[in-house]
């Protein structure tokens, strides 16, 4: 049994996502602390929601530790741990950079597909692995979860907004910390697996 658990976030600029997810770590209290690690291929999204779950868990007196990383292998050193939120965005900036986009055809569930599975099998990573995107590589066993709905377009792109609205301090996030009171990212992490 670990005393800590290395959490690696991938795809942490993900506006469908996170939100939810910090608002679960944020209200998540467990046996053992968190080392959170987000990563995500757009820096500036990867910075927002970085400013956005240290504001929240700041406000709730949580002691969970985060690092930030555009390098992947940085935030999945060590995880026991890991989230797949990537999202098309992260996993076109990815693929690009990492000179692996194949280019014209590809839809957004191919591309998110491809970044997921590179992003793990790269990494050689042996954690409990919790899927909110629909990515299920063959021979895989990740849990995945039908978590958080889809959002609108009109949502995804007022989302960021929303988040800048409770870090000015115009807006509290306490309904979403209640809402995610019951998440199936705190059930999988008090379920202990991996550790």
């Amino acid at each position: 049994m670990t005393d800590v658990v290395n959490l690696a976030v991938l795809g942490a600029g993900s506006v469908r996502c996170m939100p939810p997810v910090i608002a679960s770590l944020a209200t998540y209290f467990g046996e053992r602390p968190l080392d959170i690690r987000f990563w995500d291929a757009d820096d500036e999204r990867l910075d927002l929601f970085d400013r956005f779950a240290r504001y929240c868990f700041n406000m709730n007196h949580c002691g969970h530790r985060l690092t930030s990383s555009d390098d992947w292998a940085e935030a999945l050193a060590g995880a026991t741990h890991v989230v797949l939120a990537i999202g098309p965005n992260c996993a076109r900036k990815y693929l690009e950079k990492n000179g692996s986009l194949l280019g014209h055809g590809e839809t957004s569930h191919v591309l998110v597909q491809r970044a997921a599975t590179e992003l793990i099998e790269e990494s050689g990573v042996d954690a409990s692995v919790l899927s909110l995107i629909d990515v299920q590589p063959a021979g895989r066993a990740w849990k995945s979860v039908d978590w958080p709905g889809e959002m609108s377009e009109a949502e995804q792109t007022a989302m960021p907004h929303q988040i800048l609205r409770f870090l000015n301090g115009d807006e509290y996030p306490h309904d979403w910390f209640r809402q995610e009171s019951a998440s199936p990212l705190k059930a999988w992490l008090d379920a202990g697996e991996g550790l």
